[in-house]
């Protein structure tokens, strides 16, 4: 069978299972068999494939696991990222945080809960001047944020550990997070259900119990005039805000590229 024969056998059947890109995933996975690129498979469609291989990670994605696992990695600002079981894959949205980052330029950073390492990386190589920091409770997190900083040659410093508990005693400009927000009993899709940490997901019954800690906490790690960025779900902005606004912060809101608010920055009302 050729490559062209096959991306359009397994582009059909990816259809029919409800994958919205599914030309463009069957082609990805082609090219993973052949540890080449996308461009690469389109341009030889006469090629043959091994068969056995593709179908192996056809039907991977036809049981939903995520095409991020099943190719290794996940662009993020720009860079390939390597995620794989027990880290959250990288979304777009998150990118957002690293905007934020670049706009404040801080001397510092700390974020709670890396997971890949994609907003402590591309901050350190963004903002070259700033010192980062990662922690995370995962093992596995810690080790791919470590792998992932040094494929890209990104200095960052991680940690092992339950939000600011690594780091106590210490102040950054900035603290940033995308923490677990989804409430228990919510309904997700199955390839996030099924395969991505749960640890990273979900956050108590209302979502919300990682933001509760990271503001009452946050005051105690922030610099002079220094801010706190999360993430936040669709519609979590508010209630995050008045999270923040009792511990005695000012709060604004970033929307992200579909105009939604997806984060809250945080600064301090020192007396």
């Amino acid at each position: 069978m050729t490559i062209g024969e096959w991306v359009n056998e397994a582009t059909a059947l990816l259809a029919e299972s409800g994958a919205d890109a599914a030309r463009l995933e069957a082609t990805l996975l082609a090219a993973h068999v052949f540890r080449s690129t996308r461009t690469w498979v389109l341009t030889h469609p006469d090629e043959e494939i091994p068969v056995l291989a593709a179908n192996g990670l056809l039907t991977r994605r036809l049981a939903h696991e995520p095409l991020a696992y099943i190719l290794g990695t996940r662009e993020f600002f720009g860079r390939p990222f390597s995620v794989g079981p027990g880290v959250l894959i990288p979304r777009q949205e998150t990118e957002l945080l690293v905007e934020i980052a670049y706009e404040l330029r801080p001397a510092s950073c700390l974020d709670l809960g890396c997971g890949s390492g994609c907003v402590a990386i591309s901050i350190a190589l963004e903002v070259p001047s700033c010192r980062v920091t990662a922690c995370d409770i995962s093992p596995r997190a810690v080790d791919r944020t470590l792998l992932n900083a040094t494929a890209l040659g990104a200095s960052v410093e991680v940690l092992l550990g339950d939000l600011f508990e690594p780091v106590a005693g210490r102040r950054f400009d900035l603290i940033v997070s995308n923490p677990p927000y989804i409430a228990l009993g919510e309904s997700l899709s199955a390839e996030v259900r099924d395969f991505e940490p749960a640890e990273a997901l979900f956050a108590g019954e209302d979502g919300l119990s990682f933001y509760r800690r990271i503001a009452t906490n946050s005051s105690a790690h922030l610099a002079d005039d220094g801010r706190v960025a999360v993430e936040v779900g669709h519609t979590q902005a508010a209630a995050v805000s008045e999270l923040f606004a009792a511990e005695g912060f000012k709060t604004e809101l970033r929307k992200d590229l579909a105009g939604i608010d997806r984060a809250v920055i945080a600064k301090l009302l020192r007396p």
